[in-house]
């Protein structure tokens, strides 16, 4: 070898690159209102290493996380998991896995992550509890050979229709009827979970484009989410408790005069529900913010961009009918009331329950209970003997029933065997399913065979 080559090559200076774990696939749809969820990242990235997406889940995904999962834990696979597309703990531990093992960013745009100081940790409120997809869209993409996914946006609660194709989402296999799970058991996003059919629309029901119509609250719901989900990283700064509440307290003092429990009133929430906003004892839902805006007339974004619209009226709202509460009972009113009770409590049983004896006096259920709480507390005792002994009597009648069967076969010298003895109890709508028709049936049987096996006398 050239001596002269050696100080090119210095093996000393060099550095191997860096590796991604897994493989650095790209969100779907990335900076658009279509951006792939979470979840489908998931699911994707388990189909292009050929395994199983629990198993990638449990072995990659969660292996550093603070997250306690095991095999068993199906409620975790079934139910915590939807929170991945939103906000909280597990959103941003297992968001935080994913970018390290595949040395990528800005995966936070696949979730409500985002919105985390604004809102409840509790996302589930904001996401649906089972996937949602756009049969249509699965169709088009496996025709164009777009790999299908699920976009974040179907995931939203107030989101029912495909933004593109404006038809509901589905929620259900059109073959099995079952949900789907957000870590389903093969990486086929477009096709069941359980029985493996298609989640698409068959090619004999064509739609197209721009046919279908929804209504104005249902368009209201897409645009909204798809404000949250194009929110720009430079707009971050609004999404937090202080900015909000300045924004609501500019509000009341623009239509209220600072007056934050007209406000309340106004827009149709409890007494005190700002004010806890305001001192952090909890932060606002996700559907309490968008009833707010939505009264309002604005969207989540635009009011904390821009605040209430100067358009807005208090007076366009709709007030809810004013609870009136009843007044005290009149004496002539209470003695029928009591009359008709205590001719229940005399006669030593009672055939309904106590809801439906006020409702067939005319009174609220709870209504009695409060004006006449012994009364009813002996009507519900009254009731639960009555309802004992109906069960005592069946299960005497059956017993009874059964045994007179069992021993009429073994009086006709039959070989009694207990597939016989089923087919006749089933006759008389009975089984030994019934335990106390199988009690039965081997307490005769016991007595039974004895006298079988006994030796006849000789004369």
């Amino acid at each position: 070898m050239n001596n002269s080559l050696l100080p090119l090559w210095n093996e000393n200076e060099w550095v191997p690159p860096r590796r991604s774990r897994l493989y650095s696939i790209s969100p779907q749809a990335q900076g658009t209102p279509m951006v792939e969820a979470l979840h489908s990242l998931v699911i994707r990235l388990a189909r292009a290493h050929n395994v199983k997406p629990h198993v990638l889940v449990k072995e990659e995904v969660l292996r550093d996380c603070e997250i306690n999962y095991t095999k068993h834990s199906a409620k975790f696979v079934t139910t915590y998991l939807s929170t991945m597309n939103g906000l909280g703990k597990y959103a941003r531990e297992i968001k935080d896995s994913l970018e390290s093992l595949t040395m990528q960013s800005r995966l936070d745009e696949c979730t409500f992550l985002r919105w985390e100081d604004l809102f409840q940790y509790r996302s589930r409120r904001m996401l649906h509890s089972h996937p949602h997809w756009c049969p249509v869209c699965f169709s088009e993409w496996r025709k164009t050979d777009i790999e299908p996914y699920y976009p974040l946006i179907w995931q939203s609660t107030i989101v029912q229709f495909c933004p593109v194709h404006h038809v509901p989402l589905e929620q259900k296999c059109p073959a099995c009827q079952k949900t789907q799970p957000f870590i389903p058991r093969h990486y086929f996003l477009d096709h069941c979970s359980y029985c493996h059919g298609s989640l698409a629309q068959p090619d004999s029901q064509p739609t197209e484009r721009g046919e279908q119509r929804i209504s104005s609250d249902a368009q209201q719901a897409i645009d909204t989410i798809a404000e949250m989900i194009m929110l720009d990283q430079s707009a971050q700064h609004l999404l937090n408790a202080e900015h909000f509440w300045e924004r609501l307290k500019e509000a009341a003092d623009r239509f209220c005069d600072g007056q934050i429990k007209p406000f309340e009133k106004i827009l149709g929430f409890s007494e005190g529900t700002f004010s806890n906003w305001k001192l952090g004892r909890h932060k606002p839902s996700f559907s309490a913010f968008y009833r707010l805006t939505r009264s309002l007339g604005t969207t989540p974004v635009a009011f904390l961009t821009d605040g209430a619209i100067e358009t807005f009226s208090p007076h366009s709202i709709a007030s809810k009918p004013r609870k009136t509460r009843r007044a005290h009972l009149k004496h002539p009113e209470k003695d029928q009331i009591s009359k008709a009770l205590h001719a229940i409590i005399d006669q030593g049983y009672s055939e309904r329950p106590m809801r439906e004896v006020a409702a067939r006096i005319g009174y609220a259920h709870r209504y009695l209970i409060y004006w006449f709480p012994d009364q009813c507390r002996q009507i519900s005792q009254l009731h639960r003997n009555w309802v004992s002994e109906q069960v005592e009597q069946r299960v005497g009648e059956r017993e009874d029933l059964t045994v007179a069967t069992v021993r009429q076969l073994y009086a006709g010298n039959l070989r009694v065997t207990r597939g016989l003895v089923h087919t006749e109890l089933r006759k008389l709508g009975l089984s030994l399913k019934d335990p106390v028709v199988r009690d039965a049936f081997y307490d005769v049987r016991s007595e039974q065979i004895p006298l079988r096996r006994a030796p006849s006398k000789v004369e």
